[in-house]
């Protein structure tokens, strides 16, 4: 059994190290398998509780709640109460992957689920062609500049639209911002699309928190319904996406609909991590989120529906 004991051992430290993620990039990463750490430790402590470690197997249960706490808001917490008579929007966001040509696919996917409002992370010039070429009844922004391959391509349906762009490069807040009137609504909304990198390094770590610092920054300075949207490469328990809803006083969209895990769409589903958001002020509730299928990405594609608040 001490060959259970000593991986058990390690994987409770790993677990609780990961905690400290705000002060080192790399325990922030390990951070992001929360949910897979407490699955874990459950299996450990179980199979030590049946031999004669049994207060090593009481300890890591101990461990695997710990873990647990930060999960469990996913399942058990309110999204809010939404009235079936308000207006509402369906939000999606999709990091296409780069080499991703199954442009059919996705076009017949919009069609199929008629979202208000889209975000194409990763698209590319030809992308873009596609779906301009597609006519499926947005106006389509395109806020990638020229001298850039990929950047965010954003579709949507409303009123007084207005998009600025703050840039796609590595050291830019991968950001776009969008003003507009939803068919329907009798207010305006904000949103902030965002795509920071992947924390594979110190220094890509760095940017991606002051991208995430960015986002917290733009949400706080202002006022009425609003949402931010992407792929994070962050999950809810990185230090970064919880100083977001902290800084700028948002809600999590997981919040009563559960785990999510979005990325990588192509591994075992017990790998996956959710690292793709949306996230609102306290004047927007969620009525629906959920994924889509598979769509030639190693991410599954997020649909929200989001209304105001009754």
């Amino acid at each position: 059994m001490i060959l259970l004991v000593i991986p058990a051992a390690l994987l409770a430290v790993v677990s609780i190290g990961s905690f400290f993620g705000r002060w080192v990039w790399w325990l922030d990463v390990l951070a992001n398998f929360r949910a897979q750490y407490v699955v874990g430790l459950i299996i450990f402590s179980l199979s030590l509780m049946l031999t004669r470690f049994r207060r090593t197997g009481f300890a890591l249960l101990v461990v695997a709640a710990i873990n647990l706490i930060p999960v469990l808001p996913l399942y058990v917490g309110s999204p809010g109460d939404s009235d079936p008579g308000a207006p509402s929007i369906r939000v999606m966001s999709f990091n296409l992957l780069s080499d991703n040509e199954r442009f059919a696919k996705l076009i017949d996917y919009i069609r199929t689920i008629d979202p208000d409002l889209v975000f194409l992370h990763e698209a590319s010039r030809p992308w873009e062609v596609a779906v301009e070429a597609a006519d499926l009844g947005y106006e389509v922004i395109r806020p990638r500049a020229d001298n850039l391959i990929f950047g965010t391509l954003v579709l949507v349906r409303g009123e007084d639209i207005a998009a600025v762009s703050y840039g796609f490069a590595e050291a830019q807040p991968r950001a776009v911002e969008l003003t507009y009137r939803p068919t329907g609504w009798p207010r305006g909304l904000e949103v902030l699309s965002t795509h920071p990198l992947a924390p594979t390094e110190r220094e890509r770590a760095d940017l991606r928190d002051a991208q995430l610092d960015f986002a917290a920054e733009w949400a706080s300075g202002r006022a009425g319904p609003l949402f931010i949207v992407g792929d994070f490469n962050a999950t809810p328990w990185s230090w970064p996406f919880r100083n977001l809803l902290d800084r700028a006083d948002l809600r999590n969209s997981q919040v009563g609909f559960g785990l999510h895990p979005s990325f990588p769409a192509t591994s075992n589903v017990l790998l996956r991590v959710p690292i793709d958001h949306l996230v609102h002020s306290e004047e927007l509730v969620i009525r629906d989120r959920r994924l889509g299928p598979a769509l030639g990405s190693d991410h599954f594609p997020l649909v929200v529906d989001v209304q105001l608040a009754p």
